[in-house]
Protein backbone atom coordinates (compact mmCIF):
# COMPACT_ATOMS: atom_id res chain seq x y z
CA UNK A 1 0.00 0.00 0.00
CA UNK A 2 1.89 3.16 -1.37
CA UNK A 3 1.05 5.56 1.96
CA UNK A 4 2.25 8.52 0.03
CA UNK A 5 -0.67 8.79 -2.08
CA UNK A 6 -2.63 9.85 1.12
CA UNK A 7 -0.47 12.18 2.33
CA UNK A 8 -3.25 15.16 2.22
CA UNK A 9 -5.52 13.25 4.07
CA UNK A 10 -2.78 12.07 6.75
CA UNK A 11 -1.98 15.77 7.08
CA UNK A 12 -5.78 16.25 7.81
CA UNK A 13 -5.78 13.20 10.34
CA UNK A 14 -2.84 14.48 11.45
CA UNK A 15 -4.54 17.90 12.31
CA UNK A 16 -7.27 16.24 13.78
CA UNK A 17 -5.41 14.29 16.48
CA UNK A 18 -3.34 17.39 17.46
CA UNK A 19 -6.97 18.50 18.49
CA UNK A 20 -7.17 16.46 21.54
CA UNK A 21 -3.23 17.63 22.46
CA UNK A 22 -4.21 20.87 21.80
CA UNK A 23 -7.41 20.96 24.14
CA UNK A 24 -4.68 19.34 27.00
CA UNK A 25 -2.29 22.52 26.38
CA UNK A 26 -5.41 24.52 26.95
CA UNK A 27 -7.10 22.20 29.91
CA UNK A 28 -3.31 22.57 31.98
CA UNK A 29 -3.41 26.16 31.50
CA UNK A 30 -7.27 27.14 32.32
CA UNK A 31 -8.40 24.04 34.42
CA UNK A 32 -5.47 22.50 36.29
CA UNK A 33 -4.04 25.58 37.55
CA UNK A 34 -7.35 27.36 38.35
CA UNK A 35 -9.78 25.02 39.51
CA UNK A 36 -9.18 23.64 43.45
CA UNK A 37 -7.96 20.49 43.48
CA UNK A 38 -11.13 18.65 44.79
CA UNK A 39 -13.14 19.98 41.88
CA UNK A 40 -10.44 18.65 39.70
CA UNK A 41 -10.39 15.67 40.65
CA UNK A 42 -14.26 15.38 41.41
CA UNK A 43 -14.34 15.99 37.27
CA UNK A 44 -11.33 13.93 36.29
CA UNK A 45 -13.82 11.01 37.59
CA UNK A 46 -16.83 12.36 35.77
CA UNK A 47 -15.09 12.95 32.54
CA UNK A 48 -13.60 8.83 33.05
CA UNK A 49 -16.94 7.69 32.95
CA UNK A 50 -17.88 9.33 30.36
CA UNK A 51 -15.28 8.19 28.25
CA UNK A 52 -15.87 4.68 29.70
CA UNK A 53 -19.38 4.66 28.45
CA UNK A 54 -18.81 6.20 24.99
CA UNK A 55 -15.93 3.80 24.57
CA UNK A 56 -17.79 0.84 25.25
CA UNK A 57 -20.67 2.49 23.13
CA UNK A 58 -18.06 2.77 20.92
CA UNK A 59 -16.58 -0.48 20.52
CA UNK A 60 -20.50 -2.03 20.72
CA UNK A 61 -22.43 -0.20 17.98
CA UNK A 62 -20.38 2.21 15.69
CA UNK A 63 -16.94 0.26 15.76
CA UNK A 64 -18.94 -2.70 13.49
CA UNK A 65 -20.75 0.37 11.51
CA UNK A 66 -16.79 1.36 10.79
CA UNK A 67 -16.00 -1.72 9.72
CA UNK A 68 -18.95 -2.97 7.65
CA UNK A 69 -19.87 0.87 5.88
CA UNK A 70 -15.76 0.98 5.04
CA UNK A 71 -16.35 -2.32 3.28
CA UNK A 72 -19.34 -1.41 1.11
CA UNK A 73 -20.15 1.32 -1.25
CA UNK A 74 -23.56 0.06 -1.70
CA UNK A 75 -26.70 0.88 0.63
CA UNK A 76 -25.51 1.20 4.07
CA UNK A 77 -29.08 2.16 5.85
CA UNK A 78 -29.41 -1.16 7.35
CA UNK A 79 -26.07 -1.47 8.77
CA UNK A 80 -26.58 2.32 9.90
CA UNK A 81 -30.11 1.87 11.49
CA UNK A 82 -28.88 -1.17 13.30
CA UNK A 83 -25.86 0.46 14.55
CA UNK A 84 -28.05 3.63 15.61
CA UNK A 85 -30.63 1.24 17.97
CA UNK A 86 -27.88 -0.37 19.33
CA UNK A 87 -25.98 2.36 20.34
CA UNK A 88 -28.95 4.18 21.87
CA UNK A 89 -29.71 1.27 23.82
CA UNK A 90 -26.45 1.05 25.22
CA UNK A 91 -26.65 4.80 26.07
CA UNK A 92 -29.87 4.62 27.68
CA UNK A 93 -29.22 1.60 29.79
CA UNK A 94 -25.98 2.78 31.22
CA UNK A 95 -27.79 6.39 31.94
CA UNK A 96 -30.58 4.80 33.75
CA UNK A 97 -27.73 2.55 36.03
CA UNK A 98 -25.60 6.08 36.72
CA UNK A 99 -28.63 7.84 37.82
CA UNK A 100 -29.81 5.05 39.84
CA UNK A 101 -26.68 4.11 41.40
CA UNK A 102 -25.34 7.49 41.65
CA UNK A 103 -24.91 7.22 45.85
CA UNK A 104 -23.61 4.31 46.01
CA UNK A 105 -21.28 4.95 43.21
CA UNK A 106 -20.18 8.05 45.05
CA UNK A 107 -19.36 6.42 47.99
CA UNK A 108 -17.40 3.78 46.72
CA UNK A 109 -15.22 6.77 44.65
CA UNK A 110 -14.64 8.60 48.42
CA UNK A 111 -16.36 11.20 47.57
CA UNK A 112 -19.67 12.38 48.36
CA UNK A 113 -19.43 15.97 46.34
CA UNK A 114 -19.45 13.61 43.20
CA UNK A 115 -23.14 12.35 43.81
CA UNK A 116 -25.09 15.69 42.01
CA UNK A 117 -22.69 16.12 39.41
CA UNK A 118 -23.63 12.38 38.75
CA UNK A 119 -26.91 13.60 36.94
CA UNK A 120 -25.17 15.23 34.47
CA UNK A 121 -23.83 12.50 32.25
CA UNK A 122 -27.22 11.76 30.26
CA UNK A 123 -26.95 15.25 29.27
CA UNK A 124 -23.24 14.62 28.06
CA UNK A 125 -24.36 11.35 26.17
CA UNK A 126 -27.24 12.97 24.31
CA UNK A 127 -25.01 16.08 23.34
CA UNK A 128 -22.04 13.70 21.58
CA UNK A 129 -24.68 11.15 20.41
CA UNK A 130 -24.83 12.71 17.03
CA UNK A 131 -21.24 13.95 16.95
CA UNK A 132 -20.01 10.19 17.51
CA UNK A 133 -22.21 8.32 14.91
CA UNK A 134 -21.26 11.28 12.38
CA UNK A 135 -17.18 10.71 13.04
CA UNK A 136 -17.50 7.08 12.30
CA UNK A 137 -19.71 7.48 8.61
CA UNK A 138 -17.07 10.19 7.82
CA UNK A 139 -14.15 7.92 8.46
CA UNK A 140 -15.45 5.33 6.55
CA UNK A 141 -15.37 7.14 3.12
CA UNK A 142 -12.00 8.87 4.51
CA UNK A 143 -13.52 12.65 4.62
CA UNK A 144 -10.96 13.22 7.13
CA UNK A 145 -11.22 17.03 6.94
CA UNK A 146 -14.50 17.16 7.82
CA UNK A 147 -13.69 14.70 10.50
CA UNK A 148 -11.36 17.50 11.46
CA UNK A 149 -13.80 20.10 11.67
CA UNK A 150 -16.65 18.47 13.46
CA UNK A 151 -13.62 17.63 16.00
CA UNK A 152 -12.56 21.24 16.54
CA UNK A 153 -15.73 22.19 17.12
CA UNK A 154 -15.53 20.72 20.62
CA UNK A 155 -11.25 20.71 21.29
CA UNK A 156 -11.44 24.32 20.17
CA UNK A 157 -14.97 25.20 21.59
CA UNK A 158 -14.50 24.18 24.62
CA UNK A 159 -11.26 25.91 25.72
CA UNK A 160 -12.64 29.00 24.25
CA UNK A 161 -15.81 29.07 26.52
CA UNK A 162 -13.35 28.07 29.41
CA UNK A 163 -11.74 31.42 28.65
CA UNK A 164 -14.70 33.62 28.11
CA UNK A 165 -16.56 31.49 31.43
CA UNK A 166 -12.98 33.00 33.33
CA UNK A 167 -13.19 36.42 32.37
CA UNK A 168 -16.66 36.26 33.31
CA UNK A 169 -15.72 34.74 36.55
CA UNK A 170 -18.10 32.17 35.88
CA UNK A 171 -15.57 29.39 35.78
CA UNK A 172 -14.93 27.90 39.67
CA UNK A 173 -16.32 24.29 39.94
CA UNK A 174 -16.74 20.85 38.33
CA UNK A 175 -19.77 21.75 37.65
CA UNK A 176 -19.21 24.94 35.58
CA UNK A 177 -16.42 22.70 33.76
CA UNK A 178 -19.32 19.84 32.78
CA UNK A 179 -21.92 22.55 31.51
CA UNK A 180 -19.17 24.00 28.90
CA UNK A 181 -18.26 20.28 28.00
CA UNK A 182 -22.16 20.03 27.08
CA UNK A 183 -22.08 22.87 25.39
CA UNK A 184 -19.07 22.32 22.93
CA UNK A 185 -20.48 18.95 22.15
CA UNK A 186 -23.74 20.05 21.25
CA UNK A 187 -22.39 22.26 19.29
CA UNK A 188 -19.68 19.55 17.35
CA UNK A 189 -22.94 17.02 17.18
CA UNK A 190 -24.53 19.79 14.74
CA UNK A 191 -21.32 20.61 12.48
CA UNK A 192 -21.25 16.37 12.50
CA UNK A 193 -24.62 16.37 11.06
CA UNK A 194 -24.07 18.95 8.51
CA UNK A 195 -21.68 17.09 6.97
CA UNK A 196 -22.34 13.34 7.69
CA UNK A 197 -26.44 14.10 7.48
CA UNK A 198 -26.67 12.78 4.03
CA UNK A 199 -24.95 9.18 4.97
CA UNK A 200 -27.34 8.62 7.92
CA UNK A 201 -29.93 6.73 5.92
CA UNK A 202 -32.65 5.42 8.27
CA UNK A 203 -34.77 2.06 7.71
CA UNK A 204 -37.64 1.86 9.31
CA UNK A 205 -36.98 -2.36 9.46
CA UNK A 206 -33.02 -2.53 9.33
CA UNK A 207 -32.64 -6.42 7.47
CA UNK A 208 -32.27 -9.31 10.34
CA UNK A 209 -28.67 -9.54 8.43
CA UNK A 210 -27.39 -6.46 9.59
CA UNK A 211 -28.71 -6.45 13.02
CA UNK A 212 -27.18 -9.77 13.66
CA UNK A 213 -23.83 -8.65 11.58
CA UNK A 214 -23.47 -5.56 13.68
CA UNK A 215 -24.72 -7.47 17.06
CA UNK A 216 -22.22 -10.39 16.67
CA UNK A 217 -19.29 -8.42 15.73
CA UNK A 218 -20.25 -5.99 18.61
CA UNK A 219 -20.49 -8.09 21.45
CA UNK A 220 -16.70 -9.32 21.03
CA UNK A 221 -15.42 -5.78 19.98
CA UNK A 222 -16.87 -4.58 23.52
CA UNK A 223 -14.62 -6.64 25.01
CA UNK A 224 -11.53 -5.29 22.80
CA UNK A 225 -12.48 -2.36 23.82
CA UNK A 226 -13.16 -3.10 27.39
CA UNK A 227 -9.96 -3.84 27.62
CA UNK A 228 -8.56 -0.78 26.69
CA UNK A 229 -10.58 1.23 29.04
CA UNK A 230 -9.74 -0.74 32.05
CA UNK A 231 -5.97 -0.17 31.52
CA UNK A 232 -6.75 3.26 31.10
CA UNK A 233 -9.00 4.47 33.31
CA UNK A 234 -9.68 1.97 36.01
CA UNK A 235 -6.39 3.41 37.55
CA UNK A 236 -8.16 6.82 39.10
CA UNK A 237 -11.13 5.02 40.11
CA UNK A 238 -9.04 2.88 42.54
CA UNK A 239 -6.61 5.47 43.73
CA UNK A 240 -10.10 7.94 44.24
CA UNK A 241 -11.30 4.94 46.35
CA UNK A 242 -8.19 4.39 48.53
CA UNK A 243 -6.87 7.87 49.08
CA UNK A 244 -9.72 10.46 47.71
CA UNK A 245 -10.02 13.07 44.65
CA UNK A 246 -7.48 15.28 45.57
CA UNK A 247 -4.85 12.39 44.66
CA UNK A 248 -6.52 11.39 41.79
CA UNK A 249 -6.07 15.49 40.92
CA UNK A 250 -2.12 15.05 41.61
CA UNK A 251 -2.11 12.11 39.11
CA UNK A 252 -3.90 13.38 36.41
CA UNK A 253 -2.29 16.44 36.20
CA UNK A 254 0.77 14.61 34.61
CA UNK A 255 -1.55 12.01 32.85
CA UNK A 256 -3.41 14.59 30.70
CA UNK A 257 0.05 14.28 28.86
CA UNK A 258 -0.52 11.14 27.65
CA UNK A 259 -3.03 12.72 25.12
CA UNK A 260 -0.18 12.67 22.57
CA UNK A 261 -0.92 8.62 23.07
CA UNK A 262 -4.31 9.05 22.39
CA UNK A 263 -3.61 10.81 19.42
CA UNK A 264 -1.19 8.42 18.25
CA UNK A 265 -4.13 5.97 18.82
CA UNK A 266 -6.61 6.99 16.52
CA UNK A 267 -4.72 8.19 13.64
CA UNK A 268 -3.74 4.70 13.55
CA UNK A 269 -7.45 3.80 13.72
CA UNK A 270 -8.31 6.35 11.21
CA UNK A 271 -5.90 4.73 8.52
CA UNK A 272 -5.57 1.26 9.88
CA UNK A 273 -8.89 -0.14 10.23
CA UNK A 274 -10.73 0.30 7.38
CA UNK A 275 -7.48 0.32 5.16
CA UNK A 276 -7.24 -3.33 6.86
CA UNK A 277 -10.74 -4.28 6.49
CA UNK A 278 -10.38 -3.44 2.90
CA UNK A 279 -7.39 -5.08 1.77
CA UNK A 280 -8.85 -8.30 4.04
CA UNK A 281 -11.53 -8.15 2.41
CA UNK A 282 -9.71 -8.31 -1.60
CA UNK A 283 -7.31 -10.74 0.11
CA UNK A 284 -4.43 -8.97 -0.59
CA UNK A 285 -2.28 -10.34 2.21
CA UNK A 286 1.20 -8.97 0.65
CA UNK A 287 -0.14 -5.58 0.43
CA UNK A 288 -1.38 -6.16 4.46
CA UNK A 289 1.97 -7.20 5.54
CA UNK A 290 3.43 -4.16 4.18
CA UNK A 291 0.72 -2.08 5.49
CA UNK A 292 1.15 -3.62 9.09
CA UNK A 293 5.02 -3.13 9.32
CA UNK A 294 5.01 0.43 7.65
CA UNK A 295 2.81 1.48 10.23
CA UNK A 296 4.49 0.22 13.22
CA UNK A 297 7.65 1.55 12.12
CA UNK A 298 6.48 4.84 11.10
CA UNK A 299 4.57 5.64 14.10
CA UNK A 300 7.13 3.99 16.65
CA UNK A 301 9.58 6.77 15.20
CA UNK A 302 7.66 9.62 15.38
CA UNK A 303 6.91 9.05 19.31
CA UNK A 304 10.78 8.78 19.97
CA UNK A 305 10.85 12.68 20.22
CA UNK A 306 8.02 12.95 22.63
CA UNK A 307 9.80 10.00 24.58
CA UNK A 308 12.88 12.21 24.91
CA UNK A 309 11.31 15.61 26.04
CA UNK A 310 8.75 14.10 28.52
CA UNK A 311 12.08 12.26 30.01
CA UNK A 312 13.99 14.84 30.71
CA UNK A 313 11.74 17.89 30.44
CA UNK A 314 9.68 16.53 32.88
CA UNK A 315 10.45 18.62 36.05
CA UNK A 316 10.96 21.99 34.39
CA UNK A 317 7.95 21.92 32.73
CA UNK A 318 5.52 21.21 35.86
CA UNK A 319 6.76 23.48 37.42
CA UNK A 320 6.39 26.33 34.71
CA UNK A 321 2.80 24.89 34.06
CA UNK A 322 1.93 24.56 37.83
CA UNK A 323 3.89 27.37 39.45
CA UNK A 324 4.62 24.38 41.94
CA UNK A 325 1.29 23.40 42.36
CA UNK A 326 1.86 19.35 41.35
CA UNK A 327 5.64 19.29 41.76
CA UNK A 328 5.14 15.87 43.17
CA UNK A 329 3.91 14.42 40.17
CA UNK A 330 7.23 14.83 38.36
CA UNK A 331 8.33 11.44 38.81
CA UNK A 332 5.07 10.25 37.44
CA UNK A 333 5.28 12.11 34.53
CA UNK A 334 8.96 10.17 33.81
CA UNK A 335 7.41 7.17 34.63
CA UNK A 336 4.51 7.99 31.71
CA UNK A 337 7.00 8.60 29.09
CA UNK A 338 7.79 5.05 28.72
CA UNK A 339 4.70 4.56 26.94
CA UNK A 340 5.91 6.14 24.06
CA UNK A 341 7.54 2.65 23.04
CA UNK A 342 4.62 0.33 23.25
CA UNK A 343 1.50 2.55 22.13
CA UNK A 344 2.40 2.21 18.27
CA UNK A 345 2.69 -1.15 18.80
CA UNK A 346 -0.92 -1.81 21.26
CA UNK A 347 -2.11 0.56 18.35
CA UNK A 348 -1.34 -1.37 15.13
CA UNK A 349 -1.94 -4.40 16.21
CA UNK A 350 -5.47 -4.39 18.08
CA UNK A 351 -7.06 -2.17 14.71
CA UNK A 352 -5.42 -5.10 12.82
CA UNK A 353 -6.97 -7.43 13.74
CA UNK A 354 -10.49 -5.83 14.08
CA UNK A 355 -10.17 -5.01 10.80
CA UNK A 356 -9.80 -8.23 9.88
CA UNK A 357 -13.14 -8.95 11.69
CA UNK A 358 -11.22 -10.75 14.66
CA UNK A 359 -14.08 -9.87 16.89
CA UNK A 360 -13.86 -12.82 18.91
CA UNK A 361 -9.78 -12.50 19.14
CA UNK A 362 -10.11 -9.05 20.45
CA UNK A 363 -12.83 -10.43 23.05
CA UNK A 364 -9.98 -12.75 24.37
CA UNK A 365 -7.47 -10.73 24.61
CA UNK A 366 -9.78 -8.11 26.70
CA UNK A 367 -10.30 -10.86 29.26
CA UNK A 368 -6.58 -11.31 29.73
CA UNK A 369 -5.40 -8.19 29.78
CA UNK A 370 -8.88 -7.37 32.21
CA UNK A 371 -7.43 -9.36 34.63
CA UNK A 372 -3.45 -8.28 34.82
CA UNK A 373 -4.65 -4.58 34.72
CA UNK A 374 -7.01 -5.16 37.94
CA UNK A 375 -4.90 -6.75 39.52
CA UNK A 376 -1.39 -4.95 38.97
CA UNK A 377 -3.52 -1.55 40.23
CA UNK A 378 -5.13 -3.49 42.87
CA UNK A 379 -1.36 -4.15 44.23
CA UNK A 380 0.72 -1.74 43.15
CA UNK A 381 -2.11 1.63 44.54
CA UNK A 382 -2.62 0.75 48.18
CA UNK A 383 1.09 0.76 48.32
CA UNK A 384 2.57 3.52 46.10
CA UNK A 385 -0.18 5.24 46.01
CA UNK A 386 -0.44 7.83 42.43
CA UNK A 387 3.18 6.34 41.94
CA UNK A 388 1.65 2.88 41.82
CA UNK A 389 -0.93 3.97 39.73
CA UNK A 390 1.71 5.20 37.39
CA UNK A 391 4.21 2.07 37.24
CA UNK A 392 0.75 -0.02 37.10
CA UNK A 393 -0.93 2.00 33.87
CA UNK A 394 2.79 1.56 31.85
CA UNK A 395 2.99 -2.02 32.86
CA UNK A 396 -0.16 -2.88 32.05
CA UNK A 397 0.65 -1.40 28.41
CA UNK A 398 3.73 -3.37 28.13
CA UNK A 399 1.83 -6.66 28.62
CA UNK A 400 -1.13 -5.26 26.38
CA UNK A 401 1.59 -4.59 23.57
CA UNK A 402 3.04 -8.12 23.86
CA UNK A 403 -0.22 -9.99 23.83
CA UNK A 404 -1.49 -8.43 21.51
CA UNK A 405 1.34 -8.90 18.90
CA UNK A 406 0.94 -12.56 19.49
CA UNK A 407 -2.21 -12.47 18.39
CA UNK A 408 -1.79 -10.79 15.70
CA UNK A 409 1.24 -12.88 14.22
CA UNK A 410 -1.41 -15.17 13.78
CA UNK A 411 -3.20 -13.56 11.16
CA UNK A 412 -0.24 -11.54 9.76
CA UNK A 413 3.35 -12.56 10.48
CA UNK A 414 5.71 -9.55 11.33
CA UNK A 415 8.97 -10.11 12.77
CA UNK A 416 10.82 -7.23 14.67
CA UNK A 417 13.54 -7.00 12.04
CA UNK A 418 10.69 -6.68 9.21
CA UNK A 419 9.78 -3.55 11.04
CA UNK A 420 13.26 -2.57 11.55
CA UNK A 421 13.81 -2.76 7.76
CA UNK A 422 10.93 -0.46 7.22
CA UNK A 423 12.91 2.29 8.47
CA UNK A 424 14.41 2.93 5.15
CA UNK A 425 11.08 3.69 3.43
CA UNK A 426 11.28 6.47 5.45
CA UNK A 427 14.09 8.08 4.00
CA UNK A 428 13.25 7.11 0.56
CA UNK A 429 9.30 8.70 1.00
CA UNK A 430 10.92 12.39 2.67
CA UNK A 431 13.69 11.57 -0.12
CA UNK A 432 10.72 11.67 -2.81
CA UNK A 433 8.69 14.14 -1.44
CA UNK A 434 10.81 16.94 -0.30
CA UNK A 435 13.97 15.67 -2.14
CA UNK A 436 15.72 17.55 -5.08
CA UNK A 437 13.49 16.27 -7.89
CA UNK A 438 10.84 18.43 -6.12
CA UNK A 439 12.65 21.47 -6.16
Amino acid sequence: MELGKHLGKGIWGVADKTLPVVYGIAYVLLVIRVLPQEEFGNFVLIQEIFLIITGLAMGFALQPLLKYAAESRADTAGIVTASLLFNLAFTVCCSLVIVLFRAPLSALLNSPTLEPLLLYLPAMFAASFIRNKALILLQTRFRIREVFWVDAAHFLGAPLLIWVFSRMHMFSSALDLITINIISLSVSSLVGLLYAGPMMRLTLKPPRADIERIWNYGKFSLGGIFSYLVYTKVDSFILSAVAGPVQVAVYNSVKVFTRIYDMVTQVVQMFVLPAVSRLSSERRQESLKVLVEKAIAFSTIAMVPAFLFLLVMAEPMIDILYGGKYNEAVPLLRILSVLTIVVPLIAVASNTLMGLGQARVSFVLAVQILVTSVVVYLVLIPLLGALGAAIGYVLSAVVLAWLTAVKMDRFVHVTPAEVFRRKDDIGRFLKKRFGRGNT
